[in-house]
């Protein structure tokens, strides 16, 4: 699913209340999945969440930055062979098989470009292979190229029935509310039915954002818009048949199942959710050995911090 939205429509706020990363103090309502409130700690151990700057270690090797991504994310009585193999297996899935061995970033010689960077920086996230993955503009800062590279990457890994299913539906917001929630072939029949069809051969995303937009120059804003998505809502909901939906607990125990979670947090299922899993997958002491071991290695590859 896309969220998408002018500028300062509320695409991050909503993205962080749904991950669990604004205090609930702040908020009104509930987070469900699956038709069930979703607990906060069970929430970070099936999910991951990938923010917008791609902050990463200029002199490290793809390779190397996957391998203490998963040094630092699995826990340490995973075998080196089976680390190892998810890490090559995460490299073929992100399609990084040609630059595997190149630094990130390099004056003296080429890195990496600047789509296999965010697919870098996506892998390090998904290293245990969440259930369920939150990316805030994952194509950011990118050309169309190499926004339509990320893109295509998400949607390979959705298709092999990682992560989710593949992205078939859209949120449109403005201003904190919603204005269109469904999949991309509903727009037309929306949009026709609010009174404005989506002109021939224009594109309805790109149609829907410059409606929206003009809508929110007006006195009355999108008012009426997202009064008539709500009766839309409403209908659909109830002419729509309704699909018989999974527990909670069975969906992860069928997702764990499947290769899912490479964490080793499988006893979620047997524990009642989430109350005897750990938070971390590793103690403090490993996790700073990992740090230290990978900012020593990055500084080692950096002669100029040496005087050399």
């Amino acid at each position: 699913m896309a969220v998408l939205g002018a500028s300062g429509s509320g695409k991050s706020t909503l993205i962080d209340a749904v991950a669990h990363r604004i205090s609930r103090e702040s908020l009104k309502g509930t987070i469900t999945l699956n038709g069930e409130v979703l607990d906060s700690k069970l929430l970070k151990i099936i999910s991951a969440y990938v923010m917008q700057d791609d902050l990463l270690f200029s002199m490290l090797m793809v390779e190397e930055t996957l391998m203490f991504s998963v040094e630092f994310r699995l826990p340490r009585t995973l075998s080196k062979s089976k680390k190892k193999a998810r890490v090559q297996a995460l490299i073929d899935q992100l399609g990084l098989e040609s630059t595997a061995k190149m630094v990130i970033e390099d004056e003296g010689h080429r890195g990496v470009s600047g789509d296999e960077r965010r697919r870098v920086f996506i892998g390090i996230d998904i290293i245990h292979d969440p259930i369920v993955l939150f990316l805030d503009e994952p194509t950011s800062g990118l050309d169309s190229t190499s926004a339509y590279m990320v893109v295509k990457v998400l949607q390979r890994i959705a298709q092999t029935g990682s992560i989710t299913s593949e992205l078939d539906s859209l949120i449109f917001l403005s201003r904190g509310q919603t204005v269109y929630i469904g999949s991309p072939d509903g727009l037309p029949q929306f949009f026709s039915e609010f009174g404005h069809p989506v002109p021939e051969n224009e594109d309805r995303t790109e149609f829907a954002l410059d409606f929206i937009r003009e809508l929110e120059g007006t006195p009355s804003g999108t008012k009426n818009l997202v009064d008539f998505n709500k009766s839309w809502e409403m209908n659909n909901s109830e002419n729509g048949s309704k699909d018989s939906k999974l527990s909670l607990k069975d969906a992860i125990s069928g997702s764990i199942s499947r290769g899912k979670l490479v964490s080793g947090a499988t006893n979620i299922v047997e524990a009642n959710l989430p109350s005897s899993v750990p938070r971390f997958a590793n103690p403090f002491w490993i996790e700073m050995i990992v740090i230290g071991k990978r900012s020593l290695l990055n500084s080692w590859k950096s002669p100029e911090l040496f005087g050399i």
